[in-house]
């Protein structure tokens, strides 16, 4: 083996196609942007509201907390349109379900924000009822997401579309307990449910955390040709870069051996 292979040969780990993390990078600044209103709203609220026992709606009481609500809520609805449009252009996404289930997800995140609950101890109105519907309705659609995903990546080059089938399970759990929740709300004036606006917290946070992994299947399961290509030309670069800095060094120490 000469000098040039053994140099070639401690690369050989390149990647064939660099991944582009953009869509991971849109979850993770836009998440968080869209938690910065959350967290003012707990600030602005902390002496109202206990964020162990009451649902983060209940900021919409205080002073300036609705309109912080809103504000996340359009964020996220932001969130989801942006991995749509980036789905379907990697060519993971097959026909109208994936779409539709993310644009009722961006218009349930607004409408939870434009719609308050009512506040305790009061009859249901309407506003109530299409707030947590749609609360409801946004943890709903994103397992449909994943699913369909999951179902038309015929040759996944990673084992995050199969994370997809499990994180849609286990988000179906969350849903399930979502759903015990909020119908408890409208029929008992208290759920009864121990540490249940800890519960509803933790489950937003479960739903950044699948937009992420949807955001990460993207990016590692791109089907669109004129990013695989200029990854693969980009490799190609690199390879030749390495080669002839090997073969020079090669050519270098034969000099020293013959002088």
């Amino acid at each position: 083996m000469t000098v040039a292979d053994a140099d070639l040969g401690r690369h050989s780990e390149l990647p064939p196609v660099p991944v582009d993390p953009r869509s991971a990078r849109t979850v993770g600044w836009l998440g968080a942007t869209a938690l910065l209103p959350m967290v003012a709203a707990h600030v602005v609220g902390a002496s109202v509201v206990d964020p162990v026992l009451d649902p983060i709606s209940w900021y919409a009481f205080v002073p300036g907390g609705g309109e912080l609500i809103l504000a996340g809520g359009l964020i996220m609805a932001l969130l989801g349109l942006i991995l749509t449009v980036r789905m379907y252009r990697a060519g993971l996404a097959v026909g109208p379900v994936p779409a539709a289930a993310m644009i009722l997800f961006a218009v349930a995140m607004i409408l939870v924000g434009a719609f308050p609950t009512d506040p305790p101890d009061t009859a249901v109105t309407l506003s109530a009822t299409i707030h947590r519907v749609s609360a409801a309705a946004a943890f709903c659609v994103l397992p449909v997401v994943g699913l369909s995903l999951e179902r038309s990546i015929q040759q996944p080059r990673s084992g995050l579309p199969r994370g997809l089938r499990t994180a849609a399970s286990a988000l179906g759990v969350v849903v399930a307990l979502f759903l015990l929740v909020h119908l408890s709300l409208v029929f008992f004036a208290d759920s009864g449910i121990i540490a249940f606006g800890l519960i509803e917290r933790i489950g937003f946070m479960i739903m950044i955390g699948y937009l992420f992994l949807l955001a990460t299947t993207i990016d590692r399961e791109d089907l669109n040709p004129g990013r695989v290509t200029a990854g693969i030309a980009r490799h190609a670069v690199v390879e030749t870069d390495v080669a002839a800095s090997a073969l020079a060094l090669s050519g270098s120490r034969s000099a020293d051996l013959v002088g």
